[in-house]
């Protein structure tokens, strides 16, 4: 099956959505910043220590009855494996066009929606007392903010 590229006139290019190579100097470099390098090396050592674990876990399987469980298990530590590199990959991938996680946000229409709600007005004091206290704190303020502070 024949990968379709966008239409030109979509402002994204097969290099842009991921198709294609790295294919500028520039690209490479935006990864070999100190954040990507430590990045990179949180994932190999991620995925080497959950394969080593998967591979002890393998080689535990021997000689109980137990075996189909050890087995599981070793499975089971390669899957997380694999759900870190996936997780890399779409990690660079969307560092490479910042549009994916746009189009994803704009796609997905369970995401809340975020409304900010203004304070609401301050009510009348009943208490006199307590409206005193009021204007002294805001007396206060006005002249803590003169200061510098």
């Amino acid at each position: 099956m024949a990968r379709t590229l966008p239409s030109p006139g979509t402002g994204h290019t097969a290099r842009r959505r991921g198709l294609g190579p790295l294919a500028t100097l520039e690209d490479v470099r935006a990864f070999l910043t100190p954040r990507w390098l430590g990045l990179h090396a949180l994932f190999v050592a991620a995925v080497a220590v959950l394969a080593r674990i998967g591979l002890w876990q393998w080689d535990k399987g021997g000689g109980d009855g137990r075996a189909w469980q050890h087995y599981g298990y070793a499975v089971q530590w390669w899957l997380f494996a694999g759900f870190a590199v996936f997780l890399w990959v779409k990690l660079v991938l969307d560092e490479r066009d910042p549009s994916r996680v746009e189009d994803r946000e704009r796609a997905d229409p369970t995401l809340p929606v975020v409304v900010q709600r203004q304070a609401p007005p301050p009510a009348e004091d009943e208490d006199d007392e307590l409206a005193a206290y009021n204007r002294h704190l805001a007396w206060l303020a006005e002249q803590g903010s003169g200061d510098g502070r």
